[in-house]
């Protein structure tokens, strides 16, 4: 059983977590610049934020707060469209509306529950470690540090997609290496969306978001004699890749086969919009 708590319910949820002797597992969408201060979490503490490119980008979360708590142990990890609010404390935990900034606290009216049964304890620490999949390094959380601009305005905590987008064709010619489940993108795509080239010396290993099952890979970029591969477990002809940048060398992608319900939708879309560095070959789009 547990109680709802609407008044106040950061003044209980920082309490908690202070109170706390062991680590803690949370996931929150969004961190506000003084979300550190609200979550004052102890080494070894698991957070998974959605750290994407798009919402730092969009000020709703905070990479220098994020900064803050790892320098103090937290592990941070990235999960993009996440939208849940759970917390897992040594015998208390939360389940509500509340994204951890100041104007949660302040200005908004919130709602959490307030759950002390073991069971219950255990899903939100299983929850949370099933998302917890993506880890944020100091570099990661640095470079996202650059991307993040303060507004003059109000922002709306809303995070629906993320920024450079890639739609491909998937050839039949892709099909080569150890794997079979290569992809190359043209040069044009390597170097609007990766900021790479035939010629950049140090390839980067990419982490590789699937957006449909939420699975993270590592994979490397892999140089030949005329073109860059990179390995795709999904690919196979006849499909199309779709891809979002959502950070430093940080991808959702998805494999959009014939038989998919929005495939014809894409497929019309890679056809038709104008693509000015496209010279043959397969079809494919910046967005």
């Amino acid at each position: 059983m547990g109680n709802l708590v609407t008044v106040s319910p950061w003044a209980a949820i920082s309490f908690a977590a202070r109170r706390s002797k062991q680590p803690s597992h949370v996931a929150v969408a969004y961190i506000g610049q003084r979300g550190d201060a609200l979550l004052p979490l102890v080494a070894d503490s698991r957070l998974v934020v959605d750290a994407s490119l798009s919402s730092v980008r969009g000020v709703i979360t905070h990479p220098g707060a994020l900064l803050k708590l790892r320098k103090l142990g937290v592990r941070i990890f990235s999960s993009p469209l996440l939208h849940a609010k759970v917390f897992a404390f040594d015998s208390v935990g939360f389940v509500g509306s509340t994204n951890a900034s100041t104007r949660s606290r302040d200005h908004l009216s919130e709602a959490v529950v307030r759950v002390k049964d073991v069971p219950t304890l255990a899903d939100i620490r299983n929850y949370v470690d099933g998302l917890a999949v993506d880890e944020l390094t100091k570099s990661d959380l640095e470079w996202l540090r650059k991307q993040y601009s303060p507004p003059s305005f109000s922002v709306p905590e809303v995070s629906d997609k993320g920024h450079r987008r890639l739609l491909m064709q998937i050839m039949k010619a892709d099909q080569q290496g150890y794997s079979g489940h290569q992809v190359q993108p043209p040069s044009g795509a390597w170097a609007e969306l990766f900021n790479l080239n035939i010629r950049t010396t140090r390839l980067p290993t990419l982490k590789l978001r699937n957006a449909d099952t939420g699975s993270v890979i590592a994979r490397r970029v892999v140089k030949h004699t005329l073109v860059m591969t990179l390995d795709i477990p999904e690919a196979v002809p006849g499909a199309l890749l779709e891809m979002q940048e959502v950070g430093k060398n940080r991808y959702d992608y998805r494999v959009v086969t014939p038989t998919d319900r929005d495939f014809k939708k894409l497929d019309r879309e890679v056809k038709r919009t104008p693509n000015p560095l496209r010279r043959s070959g397969r079809r494919w789009i910046i967005t």
